[in-house]
Order: C-alpha cells, then structure tokens, then sequence
C-alpha cells in the first residue's frame, strides 16, 4: 500500500459574515480578517516544517472569489452551515470556525500516511 505523496489544504474565508469597518468593507478590515490571514501563514509554516514539500495551502476570500462561492465547500459558509473559516483537507471539509494550527497538521499527516 502507498502513501499519498502530497495534500492540498484551502482555508476557505467569508469574512463579509463577520462585521467589518465602515472604511473600507468587511474582506480588506477588521481583525477576524487579519487573524486569519497571520493563522494562515502560520500554518503554511508549520506544515513545510512537519511535511516540507509535502503540501500546500491556498487562503480564498469568497468575497472576491465568487466561484469558489458557489462551490459545494463554499455554500456551506454562505448558507451558513458551517462559520468562517472552513479548512478543507484534500477536498473535504475538516474543520470550521477557527485555524487550529497544530490539530490542522495532525490531521494533514493522518491524510498522508492513509493508503491512496
């Protein structure tokens, strides 16, 4: 049995749910926003140093990407299902509501050691 040799991590982001400043809209301020952008890198980090080339991590603002919006994974944060952000490992959804950097990269290295 073979291992998968690499994972594709989204953080999916609907920062339009949360309240924002009045200066400039709710995707480009406030500190939900912001937090998930330094979590996001934080774990783009952590996961090149477990599993270095093993990954990658892509950060979608649905508020400018409305494609990704209308996908499956993002109307669950339209529709409210699930609360921003949505961490989706491997095409599935894992976790949602926080980017919980450590329980994120225990379940990417369960994803690579699981059989193909």
């Amino acid at each position: 049995m073979s291992k998968k040799d690499f994972v594709k991590v989204r953080i999916l982001d609907y920062p339009g749910l949360s309240t924002g400043c009045s200066c400039c809209g709710p995707s480009t301020c406030g500190p939900e926003y912001y937090s998930n952008l330094k979590k996001g890198s934080e774990l783009r980090e952590a996961l090149e140093a477990a599993y270095p080339g093993r990954t990658s991590l892509e950060y979608v603002d649905l508020i400018i990407s409305p494609e990704e919006r209308s996908s499956d994974a993002g109307q669950l944060l339209e529709s409210r299902q699930y609360p921003s952000p949505l961490v989706v490992i491997d095409g599935q959804p894992r976790f949602a509501g926080s980017i919980q950097i450590n329980r994120i990269v225990n379940e990417v290295g369960k994803v690579l050691n699981s059989p193909e």
